[in-house]
């Protein structure tokens, strides 16, 4: 049986490829290898930044370096941060996907020659709403969120927003794209750009799951603060399925667009309007030999 499993798994791979120019259909997996650490870049006022240069395709090419960066918040860059952002990477266009009143409260720090665009993901009324059902169920309100970025006109706005930067971007200039922990509206929204790229689907969770490997440092120092008040184990535990990331949060999505649209290719063309050309100038500007 285990091996008919995995001729199955092949067989609908080799499906996906087949489909909407070699865009991977999202499959099952039993393991995930760690990022590798080439790709953080490591600044002293952000944390979870990344590089997504250097991930190979199911066609052997390879993602270009110092031109896609994923992050969360930017508000406490240090000057050191925003030279090495200008210097090494060429930072053209930073995208926050955070809710208005996030970005009123905390905005970005400037960066001179820098284009600061606003395309927030979910409103601070949907927010305020998953935050409710998290009181009950931390990770019930997660997928409750994961399935808003497909169900949403906002949502689909925001990230097709994103895609509209990638298209119009230098050459040689990196675009970055931030929410506050850069592991949920982030995620998804570098899911989709792998997705697009022809990244096959083990590295896609590979990516978003490093987010609890460089974001643990924070998730435990918010824990920490919860318990010295005097939160319970159940609180705290609620708490915890908000700040990591899980599989079956992705997978809500990835659940969200096959209800929706059919599969999470028709997700990218119609919810998205992503056109066969735009696809091919994207793989054209991102991806190498």
């Amino acid at each position: 049986m285990e091996s008919i499993k995995k001729i199955m798994i092949g067989l609908l791979a080799v499906l996906g490829l087949a489909l909407g120019l070699g865009i991977p259909t999202p499959q099952p997996f039993s393991q995930v290898e760690t990022v590798q650490a080439s790709h953080q870049v490591k600044l002293q006022g952000a944390h979870n930044v990344r590089d997504l240069g250097g991930y190979r395709t199911a066609t052997k090419q390879k993602v270009k370096p110092r031109l896609l960066l994923r992050s969360a918040k930017l508000a406490g860059l240090t000057h050191h941060d925003k030279q090495l952002l200008v210097r090494r990477y060429h930072l053209k266009t930073v995208i926050d996907l955070r809710t208005p009143a996030v970005i009123a409260r905390t905005p970005d720090a400037k960066i001179p020659g820098v284009r600061f665009l606003k395309a927030p993901v979910v409103s601070d009324k949907t927010m305020a709403s998953v935050n409710r059902v998290a009181v009950v169920s931390g990770t019930k309100s997660m997928e409750k969120l994961y399935r808003s970025f497909v169900t949403t006109t906002q949502a689909r706005h925001a990230y097709r927003q994103l895609f509209l930067q990638l298209l119009k971007a230098p050459g040689n200039r990196a675009t970055l794209w931030h929410c506050s922990e850069g592991k949920d509206r982030t995620g998804f929204g570098t899911a989709l750009v792998l997705t697009v790229l022809g990244v096959p689907q083990k590295t896609v969770y590979q990516d978003y799951l490093a987010s609890n490997t460089y974001n643990k440092k924070s998730v435990n120092r918010q824990l920490a603060v919860m318990k010295r008040q005097g939160a319970s184990e159940r609180a705290i535990s609620q708490k915890r399925d908000t700040l990591v990331v899980k599989k079956a949060y992705l997978e809500a999505a990835y659940q969200a667009a096959d209800k929706k649209y059919g599969s999470i290719q028709n997700y990218l063309s119609k919810g998205l309007g992503l056109s066969k050309q735009n696809i091919i100038q994207l793989r054209h500007h991102y991806l190498m030999k």
